[in-house]
């Protein structure tokens, strides 16, 4: 997986960076062969310069797996509370789209069954 990091209203350091990508690790168990063509552009940052407490930092992720796009956004009150609610987001949308992958598969394999058995009597 490639992944690109883009800061907005902040400079990244490289703790941070670090812990992103071990956070995307955690994705791999739902990438599966896509894992290799599969790209991740984040986007963390300040909401606004104005404030100096709150929940000010966002993490803004786009994970192009397969011709397929994921996307997350959360707003925290830390930078790194935002990439674990994200990447949470986006394990959770990836899972699903599998579930239903894999119910599309069983789904179509039934119906040529059908099929197949009502064509031999």
């Amino acid at each position: 997986m490639q992944i690109h990091f883009k800061g907005t209203n902040y400079e990244i350091p490289p703790e941070i960076s670090a812990h992103a990508r071990k956070k995307f690790e955690s994705l791999h168990k739902y990438l599966g062969k896509g894992e290799l063509q599969s790209y991740a552009y984040v986007d963390l940052g300040r909401e606004t310069s104005a404030h100096a407490n709150g929940r000010i930092w966002y993490a803004d992720i786009n994970l192009h797996v397969d011709g397929t796009r994921f996307y997350a956004k959360a707003v925290e009150e830390t930078l790194e509370n935002a990439i674990d609610t994200t990447v949470r987001e986006l394990a959770s949308e990836l899972h699903t789209a599998r579930k239903k992958k894999i119910k599309l598969a069983r789904k179509g394999g039934g119906m040529f069954k059908s099929l197949m058995q009502r064509l031999s009597t």
